[in-house]
């Protein structure tokens, strides 16, 4: 009777930590701008757009991220260099210098980028404007412990693996198209979305 209720209890398990994980962390909310677009942030958690940085496109914005990570400039991103930039990237959100970042941290160094805005009503048969409560947040998502916290060590290692799990890793470097490609399936807003005209990208 315990073995025909193992792989059950496994699969409740296995629901309760992505809840839970999503629940402290893991799943961000979409984070948008004043003008209600979702800010781009590169796989490291740096935000690429938004407040200061205006509103480029994919293209633009994760091309100019690309470029700078690209510290040989051959046109890909190996191992190292990505993993240089998750280290640089975590002691820029580290605000407290502990070696750790919490949610109010993340929020207070995103809060120049981003502000929160009221969901706007939409007919019922109509796709939201934007959609992306499910986007895995870049930094949070490492909490593999469920603290409310990550240390630069889990922040690594949860890079490591994302940078692992991209075409062309096992070579030991990635061409720009993956990271686009994440990018625009992440922020591109459905069809009916219209920029606001002082959109530069």
């Amino acid at each position: 009777m315990r073995e025909a209720n193992a792989p059950r209890g496994r699969r409740l398990r296995t629901i309760l930590l992505a809840v839970t994980a999503c629940l402290l962390g893991g799943c961000a909310k979409p984070t948008t701008d004043d003008h209600g677009r979702l800010v781009i942030y590169s796989p490291t958690g740096e935000p690429l757009s938004g407040g200061p940085l205006g509103h480029p496109a994919c293209d633009d914005s994760i091309g100019k991220w690309f470029d700078r990570v690209d510290a040989n400039h051959d046109g890909t991103i190996d191992r190292g260099e990505y993993l240089s930039d998750a280290s640089r990237q975590f002691a820029a959100m580290d605000l407290d210098r502990t070696g750790l970042l919490t949610p109010s941290e993340l929020a207070q160094y995103r809060a120049p980028y981003s502000v929160e805005v009221k969901s706007k009503k939409h007919d019922d048969d109509k796709e939201p404007i934007l959609t992306a409560d499910d986007r895995p947040d870049p930094v949070m998502a490492a909490d593999d412990k469920m603290r409310f916290e990550v240390s630069r060590d889990q922040f690594l290692r949860y890079q490591n693996r994302f940078f692992s799990s991209l075409p062309g890793a096992d070579k030991g470097k990635v061409a720009r198209e993956p990271f686009l490609d994440l990018c625009k399936r992440s922020y591109t807003p459905p069809s009916d979305f219209r920029p606001h005209p002082s959109d530069d990208g």
